[in-house]
């Protein structure tokens, strides 16, 4: 399995893509277990750092915000 990227570092569109490809996967069908249990740990690997990258978005906002008040 690769390194787990920065969540700063994390492409959000390119996230979420996956993580539609990865539901596409599963909505097929697809039986194979091992494979569907690699896919389902890439998928929260990839959920997880898009939390992480919008709760810094969030942060940045909330700063850049209190900078104009």
């Amino acid at each position: 399995m690769p390194p787990k990227k920065e969540s700063k570092d994390i492409d959000v569109a390119k996230g979420f893509k996956d993580l539609e490809e990865i539901a596409a996967w599963f909505e097929r069908g697809e039986t194979d277990l091992d494979q569907g249990l690699v896919k389902f740990e890439r998928a929260m690997n990839i959920a997880d750092a898009l939390k992480q990258r919008l709760a810094l978005a969030e942060n940045k906002v909330k700063e850049i915000k209190k900078k104009f008040e």
